[in-house]
């Protein structure tokens, strides 16, 4: 049968590189993944066949002329759920592929808990490499230097703080240091997260730095000249 395309009540079967390959179309008919038309005809869910096979993991969308493994067409049973996927799993396990194992040119286990554990083997195989994507990506996003918003958010913070630590953005102190002041918290601030400048700060440290903006103070020598060109201004 190698590479040879049979057909059993519609299911189009091949068996290629010494495994059964299932048509993907016949096989989604067969389990119930389609679209009832109102002429009668019954079309494929595609976008529902490749969600249940994680397609976007793999890369490798499957379509109309398509064939499937093994493992992907029970995947699709088992995710289907329904019971004409397990009616149609049950007459392909106990007629189809007894049938095509009679040539004896595919030889595997038959015993129905070996194949129920080779299949979810196979559906933790997709679940772990779906986890270790969303993790590699989530470590992508945060390494990734702030937003235009954020970098806009965390100079009002600074502007914020300035104006509160001088009295004011009308008090004398704030005439007279206001920009030793910025150059200070903007220079405390390059050398807490170790960036040159405020956009290149990684989206994982937004919420810290939004926090030592807020919470900042000046060194003891500056806050003793803020306090003193304050007092002047009330004297």
């Amino acid at each position: 049968m190698a590479n040879e395309v049979k057909v059993f009540d519609n299911l189009k079967v091949k068996e290629e590189n010494g495994q059964v390959l299932f048509d993907a179309e016949s096989a989604a008919i067969g389990i119930g993944i389609i679209t009832f038309a109102k002429s009668g005809k019954n079309y494929v869910r595609w976008s529902r066949v490749n969600e249940y096979l994680n397609s976007a993991t793999s890369g490798r969308k499957v379509g109309k002329g398509d064939f499937i493994t093994e493992p992907q067409f029970y995947k699709l049973v088992m995710k289907a759920g329904s019971t004409q996927a397990e009616k149609f799993q049950d007459w392909v396990t106990s007629e189809v592929l007894p049938s095509i194992r009679k040539t004896g040119s595919y030889s595997v286990q038959t015993d129905p808990m070996a194949i129920l554990a080779t299949t979810f083997e196979a559906l933790k195989q997709q679940e772990d490499k779906q986890e270790k994507l969303e993790q590699r990506l989530n470590k992508f996003e945060a390494d990734q230097e702030i937003r235009s918003w954020e970098q806009a958010e965390l100079l009002q913070l600074r502007r914020n703080r300035v104006f509160a630590v001088l009295g004011g953005k009308y008090s004398q102190a704030y005439k007279e240091l206001s920009s030793e002041v910025f150059h200070a918290i903007a220079k405390d601030f390059k050398r807490q997260f170790s960036v040159p400048r405020y956009n290149a700060l990684p989206r994982k440290y937004f919420a810290e730095a939004k926090r030592f903006l807020s919470l900042w103070e000046p060194n003891n020598l500056m806050d003793l000249a803020i306090r003193g060109a304050n007092q002047d201004q009330t004297a």
